[in-house]
């Protein structure tokens, strides 16, 4: 196992990371697995400079408990680990972290320590994977809001135990800024079996009495409700905010017991609006406050966030903030979908547009959290989604409803989806063909084609592309109009999107390398020469 890392902004830090991961199942059942894992043979060097004593403290054991999915549950560390190493290791296991599903391509939601984002999946032979990150729909606690997120993993199956066999992760991150600092991150890590590197590993290395670091998974965990009044909860919440807000590191932890705390009793989310209103907080505070109000997702949270959402005294940076935690709420109530549909229709034109935008995503995303959990209110949103998306006369407007719709990731909505790709608007049109990319390709993906050689607007070209990426069995038709499009498109957007095509598809199409070499001599972009090389290195 190797990685490395480097960070850049108001300075420049890197990170190498080499040793062998130990690891012995514990325990299974048909739902989870409980794993056994320690780091050996470690080499943590930051700046090129080697901590003795950090790399013996990481070298204890620790427990994982994984869904039957592969994704982690829960971490479990013995009480004498530190916050930094615990922080440490559960990143380096979630580096490396899938969730496998049936068929030949999935999207899902996943999180690590940079915040919850969106995955894609692709099945490219019966034991191996294609995974790519697209982009961050929520942002940890004390962290900036990446921008953009780009990354090839690739990834094998050990096709007699499902493990891993070997995965490789090449990401890279940017933020703009706008709340936090300007910062660029780029990964590169590699995992390989070594079958014939058989540790004598004994099961009470790992009896231990742990002091959990649980993950923020409502979906598949319990959280613990505090045993306490609500007068004492009260107090915690008031004792925790300023140690939040003058916290450099270990906030996530403290936006969990907030979290926690937000449960005891439904009286106590008001305490987080009187705070945010009455008290000098930092921007990072203000936005982890809004974070835990969406993880306690409570109704009397829910009804929190809808106060600030209506009520015009709050800031717009506010109310941006509620609506996008009310989207990532797990089980919404009926007050807090209308809402959302308020703010939607209601903000529409006014200063407040983008608050009517992002209400209308955020209707998409509960959408998506409403399909997955078969919440018979999901029918009815649906169908009031693809009404306006239809009957809205305003260009903007109906482009959001057919992203909301995207969001909703229900793939029956397809066909509903792609005769927005006549529409005249090209705004409407290029949010059609980026929704596609979320409610599955193939089922489309001839229309899609059909569409690109008739389209004249670049960005919509480009949108279409972006989506057939995640093409499954593309055609011999479509793969050699590609290869002869990336030659001729103007615009480098569309062509950056086309060489990923081609790139994601070199092992199918073996003369898709004879094209990729000739960009890599001839594109004048460096990030599209970028991604050609990660390609053409990865098909070695």
């Amino acid at each position: 196992m190797q990685m490395q890392a480097k960070t850049t902004g108001a300075s420049s830090i890197r990170v190498h990371l080499q040793g062998l991961l130990d690891t012995l199942t514990l325990e299974t059942d048909t739902d989870q697995a409980l794993v056994g894992m320690r780091l050996s043979s470690i080499q943590l060097k930051i700046n090129g400079t080697m901590d003795s004593e950090t790399n013996r403290a990481l070298g204890v054991p620790f427990r994982v408990r994984f869904t039957a999915n592969g994704m982690p549950l829960a971490f479990e560390f013995p009480a004498e680990v530190s916050l930094q190493n615990r922080s440490i290791l559960e990143n380096l296991v979630r580096t490396f972290q899938v969730s496998l599903d049936r068929g030949d391509s999935w999207v899902t939601q996943e999180s690590n320590g940079s915040g919850t984002y969106e995955a894609t999946y692709r099945r490219s032979g019966p034991n191996s994977f294609e995974k790519s990150k697209r982009k961050f729909n929520t942002t940890a606690a004390g962290m900036v809001s990446w921008s953009e997120v780009s990354s090839t993993e690739t990834f094998s199956i050990e096709p007699n135990h499902d493990w891993i066999a070997a995965m490789e992760v090449v990401e890279s991150m940017s933020s703009e800024g706008q709340s936090g600092p300007v910062m660029k991150v780029s990964n590169h890590a590699t995992l390989k079996l070594q079958p014939g590197t058989q540790a004598t590993l004994m099961a009470n290395l790992w009896d231990f009495d742990a002091t959990a670091a649980a993950v923020d998974d409502r979906a598949t965990m319990k959280d613990t409700v505090p045993d306490m009044t609500a007068e004492q909860a009260r107090r915690q919440i008031l004792a925790t905010v300023p140690e939040l807000d003058t916290a450099t590191q270990g906030r996530l932890g403290l936006v969990h017991r907030l979290r926690d705390l937000l449960r005891v009793d439904a009286s106590l989310p008001t305490a987080i609006l009187d705070l945010l209103k009455t008290q000098e907080l930092s921007d990072r505070t203000r936005a982890d406050l809004y974070l835990a109000l969406e993880q306690a997702g409570t109704d009397s949270a829910q009804a929190a966030l809808a106060n600030v959402i209506t009520d015009s005294s709050w800031s717009l940076k506010d109310g941006m903030r509620a609506i996008v935690a009310m989207g990532g709420i797990k089980q919404p109530t009926t007050e807090s979908i209308a809402v959302l549909w308020d703010a939607a229709q209601n903000y529409v034109g006014g200063e407040r547009q983008r608050m009517a935008s992002s209400a209308t995503f955020a209707l998409g995303s509960i959408g998506n959290n409403m399909h997955k959990a078969d919440n018979p209110g999901y029918a009815s949103l649906r169908s009031d989604l693809l009404s306006n998306a239809v009957g809205s006369s305003d260009v903007a407007t109906r482009s959001d409803y057919i992203t909301a719709l995207g969001n909703t990731q229900d793939m029956t909505l397809a066909n509903d989806v792609i005769v927005f790709l006549d529409d005249a608007e090209p705004a409407v049109r290029r949010a059609a063909a980026l929704s596609l990319g979320s409610l599955g390709v193939d089922q489309v993906a001839d229309q899609l084609v059909s569409d690109y050689r008739e389209e004249d607007n670049s960005y919509v070209r480009g949108a279409i592309a972006e989506s057939l990426q995640l093409w499954m069995q593309p055609t011999d038709s479509a793969m050699a109009m590609f290869r002869q499009a990336v030659r001729t498109e103007a615009d480098e957007s569309t062509r950056y999107n086309i060489a990923l095509m081609l790139g994601n598809n070199l092992s199918k199409f073996p003369e898709n390398e004879s094209v990729l070499r000739e960009i890599m001599r001839s594109e004048p972009s460096k990030r599209i020469r970028q991604k050609v090389a990660e390609a053409l290195a990865g098909h070695q």
